[in-house]
């Protein structure tokens, strides 16, 4: 059996936007899971779209195993228990007890069956009562927050269908190989598979950085003068949307559509910043920024307070880089603040990759370098 997207459509890509725009239309993708270097292939497809065809589809090219991410919340209210062991999964998937459809369905196997079994678990409408257990389409229990919380399939899974218009709920089974039936399609055999039957294909790290670089990470909350010892700062407060820290940005001057505006990205450290600990160089970093922003008449510090976090730096939530979401939330203040283009005064790879992401042309403030560094 072969899946064509409307008019023909053959052609693979990476983009995002290329797999929402399938998925709006009920097609299936391939999702590459690149966080190791096999980069194994899943086929996805937004749960409320399925199709006793699609159903067939995901049952041909894979071992069988029809999985559906959903939210916490709707594993809860339907009274989806983790399955025994799926705590010790090593790819952290958080299976709960099959299921199949308690009504409409024969032995629950096939395509049909499963197909409903997927419908009934995407309707918002069902109820516990709707399933029996054990059964054969396997629900897990997506992170909430998605990729940001967990950069897991079913949470790529789940982003996508979200961001397709759909209910955060989708069917995902992992590819056999063609070539090696005894193993998982990876690598340039997904783009081999996604050419053969007309699908796009996407990776966990797509889907990380869409959303890093389109959603709103921070909203601004509160603006005051604040009088320091290198000079008064007009001070903004903004609170996180994804993790709900709270994070400053120290304003000198208005660099409001501002070019070329000098900054400092600066990780909050209790024991550096407050109590001048020297195992860091952090409390003189943010000191020597400040004193080179004040002496310039204009530029930023933003001060972003890692989620969860009491000492040196932060430490990663689940298996997602914070660091990354920190550096896009910077990126996401400089632009609503109206910064245009930056001179960073340290030269980090991760800031300057989210500056950019968001739009924002950057480069080094060489003098600062030396001051801080």
């Amino acid at each position: 059996m072969t899946l064509h997207l409307p008019g023909g459509a053959t052609s693979t890509g990476t983009g995002v936007e290329r797999a929402v725009a399938a998925m709006v239309s009920g097609k299936p993708v391939v999702l590459a899971d690149d966080r190791t270097a096999r980069a194994n292939g899943f086929l996805v497809m937004a749960a409320e779209t399925v199709t006793t065809g699609s159903a067939a589809f995901f049952v041909r090219h894979s071992s069988g195993l029809l999985c559906v991410a959903l939210p916490g919340a709707e594993c809860d209210r339907l009274d989806l228990p983790a399955m025994t062991g799926a705590a010790n999964d090593p790819d952290g998937l958080a299976a709960c007890v099959t299921v199949d459809a308690a009504s409409g369905i024969s032995t629950g196997i096939s395509a049909h069956d499963r197909a409903r079994t997927v419908a009934l678990l995407a309707n918002p409408e069902s109820s516990e009562a709707d399933f029996i257990r054990p059964g054969h389409v396997i629900p897990v229990r997506a992170a909430e927050g998605g990729v940001f919380r967990r950069d897991g399939v079913a949470e790529a899974a789940a982003d996508l269908a979200r961001a397709a218009g759909r209910r955060p709920v989708a069917l995902f089974a992992a590819l056999d190989s063609a070539l090696t039936p005894t193993e998982l399609a990876h690598g340039a055999e997904l783009d081999a598979f996604a050419r053969a039957h007309g699908l796009v294909t996407v990776s966990i790290s797509d889907v990380i950085a869409h959303r890093l670089s389109t959603e709103p990470l921070v909203s601004r909350k509160v603006t005051a003068r604040l009088p320091l010892q290198a000079g008064v700062t007009r001070t903004v407060g903004y609170h996180g949307l994804v993790d709900g820290a709270e994070h400053l940005a120290l304003v000198v001057g208005r660099p409001r559509d501002g070019e070329d505006v000098p900054v400092h990205i600066h990780l909050e450290c209790l024991t550096g910043d407050v109590f001048g600990s020297l195992r860091c160089e952090c409390r003189y970093r943010l000191d020597r920024a400040l004193a080179t922003i004040t002496a310039e008449g204009t530029g930023v510090v933003v001060y972003l307070r890692p989620s969860g976090t009491a000492g040196h730096r932060g430490s990663a939530v689940g298996r997602f880089d914070t660091g990354r979401m920190l550096s896009s939330v910077a990126a996401h203040i400089l632009r609503d603040l109206g910064v245009r283009s930056v001179q960073l005064l340290t030269d980090n790879v991760g800031h300057r990759a989210a500056l950019q992401d968001r739009g924002l042309p950057t480069r080094i403030h060489g003098l600062a370098v030396a001051a801080i560094s």
